[in-house]
Protein backbone atom coordinates (compact mmCIF):
# COMPACT_ATOMS: atom_id res chain seq x y z
CA UNK A 1 0.00 0.00 0.00
CA UNK A 2 1.57 3.34 -1.01
CA UNK A 3 1.67 6.32 1.35
CA UNK A 4 -1.28 8.11 -0.28
CA UNK A 5 -3.50 5.06 0.04
CA UNK A 6 -2.30 4.42 3.58
CA UNK A 7 -3.04 8.03 4.56
CA UNK A 8 -6.50 7.84 3.01
CA UNK A 9 -7.14 4.53 4.78
CA UNK A 10 -6.14 6.05 8.13
CA UNK A 11 -8.48 8.98 7.61
CA UNK A 12 -11.31 6.67 6.58
CA UNK A 13 -10.80 4.57 9.72
CA UNK A 14 -10.76 7.73 11.80
CA UNK A 15 -13.98 8.97 10.20
CA UNK A 16 -15.70 5.65 10.89
CA UNK A 17 -14.50 5.68 14.50
CA UNK A 18 -15.70 9.26 15.01
CA UNK A 19 -19.03 8.25 13.49
CA UNK A 20 -19.39 5.23 15.80
CA UNK A 21 -18.32 7.18 18.85
CA UNK A 22 -20.72 10.03 18.17
CA UNK A 23 -23.60 7.58 17.78
CA UNK A 24 -22.73 5.94 21.08
CA UNK A 25 -22.54 9.27 22.89
CA UNK A 26 -25.78 10.48 21.32
CA UNK A 27 -27.50 7.49 22.94
CA UNK A 28 -25.71 7.88 26.27
CA UNK A 29 -28.38 8.18 28.99
CA UNK A 30 -25.95 9.55 31.58
CA UNK A 31 -26.76 13.22 31.26
CA UNK A 32 -25.50 13.76 27.69
CA UNK A 33 -27.83 14.30 24.72
CA UNK A 34 -26.81 15.32 21.20
CA UNK A 35 -29.42 17.21 19.16
CA UNK A 36 -28.26 17.38 15.56
CA UNK A 37 -31.37 19.19 14.38
CA UNK A 38 -30.72 22.10 16.73
CA UNK A 39 -26.95 21.65 16.51
CA UNK A 40 -26.32 21.44 20.25
CA UNK A 41 -25.07 19.09 22.93
CA UNK A 42 -27.26 19.18 26.03
CA UNK A 43 -25.91 18.04 29.39
CA UNK A 44 -27.57 17.65 32.76
CA UNK A 45 -25.42 18.27 35.81
CA UNK A 46 -26.22 17.27 39.38
CA UNK A 47 -24.82 18.64 42.61
CA UNK A 48 -25.28 18.77 46.37
CA UNK A 49 -24.78 21.84 48.57
CA UNK A 50 -22.02 22.16 51.16
CA UNK A 51 -22.94 20.64 54.49
CA UNK A 52 -21.60 23.70 56.31
CA UNK A 53 -24.45 25.73 54.83
CA UNK A 54 -27.35 23.40 55.71
CA UNK A 55 -28.54 25.84 58.33
CA UNK A 56 -28.56 28.57 55.70
CA UNK A 57 -30.95 27.44 52.91
CA UNK A 58 -29.96 30.25 50.55
CA UNK A 59 -26.24 29.47 50.65
CA UNK A 60 -26.95 25.75 50.50
CA UNK A 61 -28.95 26.16 47.28
CA UNK A 62 -26.26 28.37 45.76
CA UNK A 63 -23.51 25.83 46.47
CA UNK A 64 -25.71 22.99 45.17
CA UNK A 65 -26.30 24.88 41.90
CA UNK A 66 -22.57 25.62 41.59
CA UNK A 67 -21.75 21.94 42.08
CA UNK A 68 -24.34 20.97 39.45
CA UNK A 69 -22.82 23.43 36.94
CA UNK A 70 -19.36 22.04 37.59
CA UNK A 71 -20.70 18.52 37.01
CA UNK A 72 -22.27 19.60 33.70
CA UNK A 73 -19.01 21.24 32.59
CA UNK A 74 -17.03 18.14 33.54
CA UNK A 75 -19.35 16.04 31.38
CA UNK A 76 -18.75 18.40 28.46
CA UNK A 77 -14.97 18.09 28.85
CA UNK A 78 -15.29 14.30 28.99
CA UNK A 79 -17.56 14.27 25.94
CA UNK A 80 -15.09 16.30 23.90
CA UNK A 81 -11.97 14.55 25.17
CA UNK A 82 -13.25 11.02 24.61
CA UNK A 83 -14.20 11.86 21.03
CA UNK A 84 -10.77 13.19 20.17
CA UNK A 85 -8.65 10.65 22.07
CA UNK A 86 -10.61 7.59 20.95
CA UNK A 87 -10.66 8.83 17.38
CA UNK A 88 -6.90 9.40 17.49
CA UNK A 89 -6.24 5.88 18.76
CA UNK A 90 -7.48 4.52 15.43
CA UNK A 91 -4.82 6.39 13.46
CA UNK A 92 -1.05 6.83 13.36
CA UNK A 93 -1.37 10.38 14.71
CA UNK A 94 0.20 11.42 18.00
CA UNK A 95 -2.32 13.60 19.81
CA UNK A 96 -1.33 15.99 22.58
CA UNK A 97 -3.96 14.93 25.12
CA UNK A 98 -2.98 17.78 27.44
CA UNK A 99 -3.70 20.26 24.64
CA UNK A 100 -7.05 18.56 23.96
CA UNK A 101 -8.05 18.71 27.62
CA UNK A 102 -6.90 22.31 27.97
CA UNK A 103 -8.72 23.33 24.80
CA UNK A 104 -11.89 21.58 25.95
CA UNK A 105 -11.74 23.31 29.32
CA UNK A 106 -11.27 26.59 27.51
CA UNK A 107 -14.34 26.32 25.29
CA UNK A 108 -16.84 25.02 27.86
CA UNK A 109 -17.25 28.58 29.07
CA UNK A 110 -19.39 28.98 25.94
CA UNK A 111 -21.97 26.57 27.37
CA UNK A 112 -25.21 28.28 28.39
CA UNK A 113 -27.77 27.36 31.02
CA UNK A 114 -31.10 26.78 29.28
CA UNK A 115 -33.35 26.03 32.25
CA UNK A 116 -33.75 27.35 35.75
CA UNK A 117 -31.94 25.18 38.33
CA UNK A 118 -34.21 22.51 39.80
CA UNK A 119 -33.96 21.78 43.52
CA UNK A 120 -35.12 18.55 45.13
CA UNK A 121 -36.15 17.54 48.64
CA UNK A 122 -33.03 15.41 49.09
CA UNK A 123 -30.89 18.53 48.76
CA UNK A 124 -29.68 17.93 45.20
CA UNK A 125 -29.84 20.39 42.34
CA UNK A 126 -29.98 19.77 38.60
CA UNK A 127 -28.99 22.19 35.85
CA UNK A 128 -29.27 21.81 32.07
CA UNK A 129 -26.63 23.40 29.83
CA UNK A 130 -26.20 23.49 26.08
CA UNK A 131 -23.22 24.02 23.83
CA UNK A 132 -23.04 24.51 20.08
CA UNK A 133 -21.85 21.61 17.97
CA UNK A 134 -20.76 23.95 15.16
CA UNK A 135 -20.33 27.68 14.61
CA UNK A 136 -16.57 28.10 14.36
CA UNK A 137 -14.32 28.89 17.30
CA UNK A 138 -15.78 27.98 20.65
CA UNK A 139 -17.84 25.11 19.24
CA UNK A 140 -17.43 21.43 20.04
CA UNK A 141 -16.44 20.75 16.42
CA UNK A 142 -13.36 22.95 16.89
CA UNK A 143 -11.95 20.39 19.31
CA UNK A 144 -13.57 17.24 17.90
CA UNK A 145 -11.79 17.70 14.57
CA UNK A 146 -8.56 18.98 16.15
CA UNK A 147 -6.44 15.94 15.08
CA UNK A 148 -7.09 16.81 11.43
CA UNK A 149 -6.63 20.58 11.59
CA UNK A 150 -3.22 20.63 9.92
CA UNK A 151 -3.60 17.57 7.71
CA UNK A 152 -3.75 18.15 3.93
CA UNK A 153 -7.07 17.50 2.23
CA UNK A 154 -7.58 14.30 0.29
CA UNK A 155 -9.04 14.83 -3.18
CA UNK A 156 -12.50 13.49 -3.92
CA UNK A 157 -12.28 10.21 -5.86
CA UNK A 158 -12.95 9.97 -9.55
CA UNK A 159 -16.19 8.33 -10.72
CA UNK A 160 -15.91 4.60 -11.25
CA UNK A 161 -17.34 5.09 -14.73
CA UNK A 162 -15.41 8.11 -15.98
CA UNK A 163 -17.72 8.42 -18.98
CA UNK A 164 -20.27 10.05 -16.69
CA UNK A 165 -18.05 13.14 -16.58
CA UNK A 166 -19.03 13.88 -20.18
CA UNK A 167 -22.77 13.66 -19.65
CA UNK A 168 -24.36 17.04 -20.33
CA UNK A 169 -27.22 16.14 -17.97
CA UNK A 170 -24.70 16.40 -15.15
CA UNK A 171 -22.52 19.31 -16.18
CA UNK A 172 -25.31 21.64 -17.34
CA UNK A 173 -27.58 21.48 -14.30
CA UNK A 174 -25.51 23.72 -12.02
CA UNK A 175 -26.46 21.90 -8.85
CA UNK A 176 -26.46 23.93 -5.64
CA UNK A 177 -26.21 21.01 -3.24
CA UNK A 178 -26.92 17.37 -2.56
CA UNK A 179 -29.89 15.70 -0.90
CA UNK A 180 -29.65 12.01 -0.06
CA UNK A 181 -33.14 10.69 0.54
CA UNK A 182 -32.96 7.97 3.18
CA UNK A 183 -36.72 7.64 3.62
CA UNK A 184 -36.96 4.42 1.59
CA UNK A 185 -34.37 2.62 3.76
CA UNK A 186 -35.97 0.36 6.36
CA UNK A 187 -33.98 1.95 9.22
CA UNK A 188 -33.73 5.55 10.36
CA UNK A 189 -30.39 7.24 9.80
CA UNK A 190 -28.43 8.08 12.96
CA UNK A 191 -27.21 11.70 12.85
CA UNK A 192 -23.48 12.10 13.55
CA UNK A 193 -20.82 14.83 13.47
CA UNK A 194 -18.63 13.12 10.89
CA UNK A 195 -20.80 11.33 8.30
CA UNK A 196 -19.34 9.44 5.37
CA UNK A 197 -21.16 8.89 2.08
CA UNK A 198 -20.24 5.57 0.44
CA UNK A 199 -21.04 3.88 -2.83
CA UNK A 200 -22.41 0.34 -2.96
CA UNK A 201 -18.85 -1.02 -3.30
CA UNK A 202 -18.00 0.44 0.11
CA UNK A 203 -15.84 3.25 -1.31
CA UNK A 204 -16.13 6.56 0.61
CA UNK A 205 -16.94 9.46 -1.69
CA UNK A 206 -17.43 12.18 0.97
CA UNK A 207 -15.82 12.53 4.38
CA UNK A 208 -14.08 15.05 6.61
CA UNK A 209 -10.73 14.26 4.98
CA UNK A 210 -12.01 15.91 1.77
CA UNK A 211 -12.97 19.19 3.45
CA UNK A 212 -11.46 22.30 4.98
CA UNK A 213 -11.24 22.16 8.78
CA UNK A 214 -12.53 25.75 9.11
CA UNK A 215 -15.54 24.96 6.93
CA UNK A 216 -16.43 21.89 9.00
CA UNK A 217 -16.28 23.64 12.37
CA UNK A 218 -18.28 26.59 11.04
CA UNK A 219 -21.16 24.75 9.40
CA UNK A 220 -20.78 21.03 10.00
CA UNK A 221 -20.54 18.45 7.25
CA UNK A 222 -24.26 17.96 6.65
CA UNK A 223 -27.70 18.73 8.01
CA UNK A 224 -30.60 16.39 8.69
CA UNK A 225 -34.11 17.02 7.44
CA UNK A 226 -37.48 15.51 8.24
CA UNK A 227 -39.16 17.08 5.18
CA UNK A 228 -38.35 18.88 1.95
CA UNK A 229 -38.98 22.20 3.71
CA UNK A 230 -35.97 21.49 5.94
CA UNK A 231 -33.57 20.99 3.02
CA UNK A 232 -32.66 24.63 2.38
CA UNK A 233 -28.97 23.91 3.03
CA UNK A 234 -28.83 22.18 -0.37
CA UNK A 235 -29.96 25.34 -2.18
CA UNK A 236 -32.55 25.95 -4.86
CA UNK A 237 -31.42 23.29 -7.34
CA UNK A 238 -30.12 20.26 -5.43
CA UNK A 239 -29.08 16.94 -6.87
CA UNK A 240 -31.36 14.36 -5.23
CA UNK A 241 -30.42 10.68 -4.95
CA UNK A 242 -31.83 7.82 -2.90
CA UNK A 243 -29.84 5.87 -0.34
CA UNK A 244 -29.85 2.13 -0.96
CA UNK A 245 -28.76 1.27 2.60
CA UNK A 246 -27.06 2.59 5.73
CA UNK A 247 -23.64 1.56 7.03
CA UNK A 248 -21.64 1.88 10.25
CA UNK A 249 -24.33 1.76 12.94
CA UNK A 250 -26.86 3.15 10.43
CA UNK A 251 -25.01 6.48 10.41
CA UNK A 252 -23.50 6.59 6.91
CA UNK A 253 -25.71 6.58 3.80
CA UNK A 254 -24.82 4.24 0.95
CA UNK A 255 -25.81 5.13 -2.62
CA UNK A 256 -25.58 3.10 -5.80
CA UNK A 257 -22.33 3.20 -7.75
CA UNK A 258 -24.18 4.97 -10.57
CA UNK A 259 -25.52 7.68 -8.25
CA UNK A 260 -22.14 8.03 -6.57
CA UNK A 261 -20.58 8.63 -9.98
CA UNK A 262 -23.21 11.24 -10.74
CA UNK A 263 -22.52 13.02 -7.44
CA UNK A 264 -18.77 13.06 -8.02
CA UNK A 265 -19.12 14.19 -11.64
CA UNK A 266 -21.56 16.97 -10.76
CA UNK A 267 -19.34 18.11 -7.91
CA UNK A 268 -16.36 18.49 -10.21
CA UNK A 269 -18.44 21.09 -12.02
CA UNK A 270 -20.40 22.72 -9.21
CA UNK A 271 -18.28 22.17 -6.03
CA UNK A 272 -21.26 21.71 -3.68
CA UNK A 273 -19.49 19.02 -1.64
CA UNK A 274 -16.61 21.40 -0.86
CA UNK A 275 -19.25 23.83 0.43
CA UNK A 276 -20.78 21.14 2.69
CA UNK A 277 -24.14 21.76 0.98
CA UNK A 278 -25.27 18.26 1.93
CA UNK A 279 -28.58 17.18 3.45
CA UNK A 280 -29.67 13.75 4.62
CA UNK A 281 -33.46 13.48 4.46
CA UNK A 282 -34.86 11.04 6.99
Amino acid sequence: MNLTRKFAACLTAAAIMLTMLTVALAQDPDGVEVDYFKGVVRVTGEGVGKRDYKKNPGKYRLTAAKAARMDAQAKLVEYIGVQVETNASMTDYEIDTYQVKTSAQGIIRNAVEVEEPRYFEDGTCKVVMEMRLYGGKGSIAEIAFLPFKDEPKVAFPQPVNTAVLNQTTVTNNHYTGLIIDCSSVDKAINPVMSPVIKNANGQPIYGHQNLDYDKIILEGMASYAASQADCSRAGSNPLVVKAVSLADLDANPVVSVEDADKILAANQHDKFLENCAVVFKK
